[in-house]
């Protein structure tokens, strides 16, 4: 089983310009964390999602669409008189993507249930809202179980502005409980913006940080991830880019799923693991996140996936 928790949005994804007098947008489910449990769904892992939604209209719509992918939501809580977060996603000309984000929760606070822990083999978390105050206690009660049962944790910054002094002190007291640390090269700048702009380098600061396992996205070029102290490079994937919404989450998908297919059950395992598969867990995530790049959103088309299900997994 791999919980999952993280931010729950409705996201509307447009095309639009200034210059148009009106704006135009489509819905679907967002939210980086849900990104990579519905994929990790699709591929028949086991995935359990904790997590909020507003009471109302939108948040019905999102529960029955996160139901759909056959996610467990029994720890998904729908709160009242409080609306379902929206995030917008406006795609450049070149596929890239500007985010706006839009929360009500007020003064409520984020709290997870022990039980959403049961039967739980890796434990994934990350983003901006796992620094927010409201989020933290909930977070790390996790954390705690996860730590006291030897659950594998992973952890993703997607980050989307340079963080301030409360986000570091708040990472490093997330840091020992994460056995996997993935951050992309956007990621990685932001948290080390003095550094220089090499992703060896960059790869090399994160290491710094603790985890065993430390991945550096590097978008079209590929991947670098560091273990023990061996460093692995795999290229990325070429295709026709339509947007990269999803893609870091996709990756992480594949990071998870190629992970838990070497069967290490603990941090201790993880320890004593010899590593040797790890480029090719490398190098099928850039593969998933090549795939959802050439489609609009997040959601990986199905005969592809399920063609990279047949050579990966």
């Amino acid at each position: 089983m791999v919980v999952i928790t993280g931010e729950i949005f409705v996201e509307l994804t447009g095309r639009n310009t200034s210059s148009k007098a009106t704006l135009s947008y489509n819905g679907a489910l967002g939210g980086a964390a849900l990104h990579t449990a519905t994929i990790l769904a699709r591929l028949g892992m086991p995935t359990r999602f904790v997590g909020e939604l507003g009471q109302d209209f939108l948040g019905d719509w999102a529960l029955a669409r996160i139901a759909e992918y056959k996610i467990e939501t029994r720890f998904i809580q729908q709160l009242p008189q409080v609306t379902t977060p929206l995030s917008l996603a406006e795609i450049g000309p070149e596929g890239g993507v500007q985010f706006s984000f839009y929360r009500a929760f007020g003064d409520t606070q984020f709290r997870s249930d022990s039980a959403a822990m049961a039967r739980a083999k890796w434990f994934h978390f990350g983003s901006l809202s796992a620094f927010a105050p409201r989020n933290v206690p909930g977070i790390e009660s996790l954390l705690e179980i996860a730590r006291d049962y030897d659950v594998l944790v992973s952890f993703d910054p997607n980050l989307h502005a340079s963080p301030d002094e409360a986000y570091w002190e708040q990472l490093l007291r997330y840091m020992p409980y994460i056995s996997v640390l993935k951050a992309s090269l956007n990621d990685a700048r932001y948290l080390f913006p003095k550094a220089p702009n090499d992703p060896q380098v960059l790869l090399e600061h994160l290491v710094e940080l603790g985890a065993p396992i430390t991945i550096l996205t590097l978008g079209a070029a590929g991947a670098i991830g560091a273990f023990r102290t061996r460093m692995m490079r795999v290229p990325g994937v070429k295709v026709a880019v339509l947007d990269t919404i999803g893609a870091g989450d996709a990756f992480t998908a594949g990071l998870i799923y190629g992970m838990m297919k070497q069967e290490i059950g603990s941090r201790m395992e993880l320890l004593t693991w010899d590593g040797t598969q790890l480029p090719v867990i490398l190098a099928s995530s850039c593969h998933l996140a090549a795939i959802t790049c050439t489609v609009e959103g997040a959601s990986p088309p199905e005969q592809p996936l399920h063609a990279w299900w047949e050579r990966f997994g």
